[in-house]
């Protein structure tokens, strides 16, 4: 009679088995946290670049009807000093009730005007202001506030371009952090904005914005 071996596997044969098995599920593991990882800092990237297309938004909205603050109240050379030099790089400015547009490296506050379907004029004054140490933008103005984050750093500078050096402009500068194959990079984002009544006013000085 012959007898026959039963089939099956050694000890060893299923230690071997058991440490395949339990690397293949490391690896697997491992894997996919590094994936996840991956989309994270990517969805953190496009949160940035989503943040800083929203503010510069915000100031172009707001700035391209930006226009100095007139006090009818002045004489008509006050003013009109106010006019020709429309946007001022400075800290303060408190030598008149009309003002220029005022802005510094953080800075920048201006009125804002708006017309109504019946031409009726309204100003509301606007102030963006960036705290380095918070890295927060602010907008200040009667109608509320708001704060704008994801970003390291935003910059504001006069600009005049070459083709047209009569009209002067904002240029911002962004700087925001991405993430390129796990290692932390800084991106500068530029742009410059010009306010339409700024530019109609410098290029017709014998328009008179206060009404007058």
């Amino acid at each position: 009679m012959i007898t026959r071996r039963k089939k099956g596997f050694t000890l060893v044969e299923t230690m071997v088995a058991v440490g395949l098995a339990s690397a293949i599920i490391f690896l697997v593991i491992r894997l996919s946290s590094v994936i996840r990882g991956d989309v994270a800092k990517g969805t953190v990237d496009l949160q940035n670049l989503q943040d800083a297309r929203v503010v510069i938004n915000y100031l172009r909205r707001d700035f391209s009807s930006a226009t100095p603050l007139y006090d009818t109240n002045e004489k008509q050379e006050i003013r009109d000093e106010v006019r020709t030099d429309p946007v001022l790089y400075a800290s303060s400015y408190s030598k008149h009730s009309s003002r220029p547009i005022v802005l510094n490296s953080h800075d920048i506050i201006f009125c804002k005007t708006t017309a109504d379907s019946a031409g009726n004029r309204t100003r509301e004054e606007i102030q963006y202001s960036f705290d380095p140490a918070s890295k927060v933008l602010n907008r200040h103005s009667a109608s509320g506030n708001r704060t704008f984050k994801g970003m390291e750093d935003i910059k504001f500078d006069l600009y005049y371009h070459p083709m047209n050096d009569e009209v002067p402009m904002i240029l911002v500068t962004m700087k925001i952090k991405t993430e390129e194959a796990h290692e932390t990079k800084e991106l500068d984002l530029t742009t410059t904005i010009c306010s339409a009544i700024v530019n109609h006013d410098v290029t017709n000085l014998e328009w008179n914005w206060s009404g007058e």
